[in-house]
């Protein structure tokens, strides 16, 4: 387990730099770009980028399919039929890149009446739709290699040559801004850099031996395999992203009269801070599902049992960390956010953050469940479940507003967690649901006690940040000193992988 310590810990530490690392200067480029271009102009790349970013949709689950059967070729050695899927899926995403340039010809040339924007405008827009179709075959044949490298366990890797490309966009703002170029120069400057992360990861495919040619390939009776797996993925995502994308549009349907642009404003507000913590929860199970694929393909017991269950205490707390904080201070955040008028979103907010530690919770037991294939139910799951919670969002928005959506969300995380707890855990996975539980119910109770210890002392703190850090640091210092006297995190534990680390290092 310790060359598992070090793989999971080097990824969730690269994986942190470089969300933190983009998200911090995003913040910092987009006011520069923002400020440079004007608001009108600066709406065109958004556009563009957007209108690109749908066709992501056309990956039909692939991403999860070729790590899962990936990671089993390795472990089993059988590099020859991991060359002849991972070159005929290098044909499926050129497949998928043609695709994807045709469609975003066809809005360029015949586009016009479908975005709300002036005709000089559109002139500019087209332009940018014209490099991305220029560069979007070669854009998706990227994902193979990083799927590669992914599944060989080098996440890091992978994460470390998009730090090194989020700095050159950066760079490439600042240029922009100092030699005074036009939109489409920074916007051609930006996506051929995009395009850089594509040769390190293909290098070191080759120089792995994952790959024995870039040659497309024509092996669909193996790629079928992948492929069949992927589309039930597909599915499941289907009704995922149906599920959350739905929730805006049915407060604005149904919300009364004259309040449906109040109620979608206050869940987009609320949904910031969510959709970052699944980001992580999402990154997680990446990182995760190369180790699990291995354990299944070897029926490793005792490691998918050591994964299961310390697994889930492990993701838990991290998770806790997380939702806790947002819920001490859901009400100091949304002010310090969006100002004071957004404070009475609080309790949606925590109630939100409180069905998202009950859902990730779960992800180092999700990495199992992929890992096994068997997805029919979870795909039945995701649609009932999906389903209810459109129905419950409707039902309630009159009533609660924005608060109807996190209701439905809280539905729609119980009916998933109730098909995992009595179907996959004990049927599929042969494990005890009662000692997954146990996992998560332990430090998750101990985050919400140390909450309430918190929020029932009265600080009289004028400010807000103030506030905010005080509070933050006493949940912290509690609830990690309930975890050591709880036998839930030790001292010696801590100990052996720090000198486990240091000598693999």
């Amino acid at each position: 387990m310790g060359n598992s310590v070090k793989y999971i810990a080097t990824s969730i530490a690269w994986s942190g730099i470089s969300k933190i690392l983009n998200t911090a200067l995003k913040f910092i480029s987009i006011p520069l770009l923002l400020h440079y271009f004007g608001k009108e102009s600066f709406g065109l790349i958004t556009l563009a980028v957007a209108t690109n970013a749908y066709m992501q949709l056309l990956d039909m689950g692939m991403n999860y399919g070729t790590v899962r059967f990936f990671s089993q070729w390795i472990v089993a050695k059988n590099y020859d039929l991991l060359n002849r899927v991972a070159r005929t899926n290098i044909t499926f995403y050129l497949c998928l890149g043609a695709i994807n340039c045709l469609v975003l010809l066809m809005l360029a040339w015949q586009g016009n009446s479908l975005f709300k924007i002036t005709s000089e405008q559109f002139i500019t827009f087209r332009y940018l739709l014209y490099i991305l179709a220029g560069m979007s075959v070669i854009n998706w044949t990227a994902f193979v290699f990083n799927q590669l490298l992914i599944a060989d366990e080098k996440i890091a890797f992978v994460h470390q040559m998009m730090s090194v490309r989020t700095v050159a966009n950066f760079l490439i703002v600042l240029l922009t801004i100092h030699f005074k170029w036009s939109l489409i120069q920074y916007f051609l400057y930006d996506s051929m850099l995009n395009m850089l992360i594509i040769a390190p990861c293909c290098f070191m495919s080759k120089k792995r031996r994952l790959i024995q040619s870039i040659l497309p390939a024509l092996y669909w009776k193996d790629f079928s395999i992948v492929f069949k797996y992927s589309i039930a993925v597909f599915a499941m995502g289907i009704f995922q992203f149906t599920a959350l994308q739905s929730r805006p549009l049915v407060l604005g349907m149904f919300s009364p009269q004259g309040q449906g642009a109040v109620s979608v404003t206050n869940y987009r507000v609320l949904e910031v801070f969510s959709i970052f913590v699944i980001s992580i929860g999402g990154m997680l199970l990446q990182i995760l599902l190369p180790k699990a694929s291995g354990f299944v393909q070897q029926n490793d017991r005792k490691s998918i049992e050591k994964l299961a269950y310390e697994g889930t205490k492990y993701n838990t707390i991290g998770v806790a960390i997380l939702c806790y904080l947002v819920m001490l201070n859901a009400k100091e955040i949304l002010i310090l956010y969006v100002g004071d008028t957004y404070g009475h979103l609080s309790i949606w907010l925590s109630v939100w953050m409180f069905a998202l530690l009950f859902q990730i919770h779960y992800f180092a037991v999700s990495s199992l469940v992929f890992a096994t294939g068997n997805m029919r139910t979870l795909v039945y799951a995701s649609c009932a479940s999906c389903v209810v919670s459109i129905i419950i969002n409707a039902g309630l928005c009159v009533k609660f507003g924005a608060g109807s959506a996190v209701i439905g969300y809280v539905v729609y995380v119980i009916i998933l967690m109730s098909f995992h707890y009595l179907y996959y855990n004990s049927r599929i996975l042969k494990l005890s649901s009662r000692r997954i539980f146990r996992s998560f119910i332990i430090p998750a109770m101990l985050g919400l006690i140390a909450l309430l210890f918190v929020e029932s002392i009265n600080l009289s703190v004028s400010s807000l940040v103030f506030s905010l850090i005080i509070k933050s640091l006493l949940w912290t210092f509690i609830f990690v000193v309930a975890l050591f006297l709880f036998k839930q995190l030790s001292i010696k534990q801590l100990r052996e992988i720090i000198l486990r680390r240091k000598v693999e290092f």
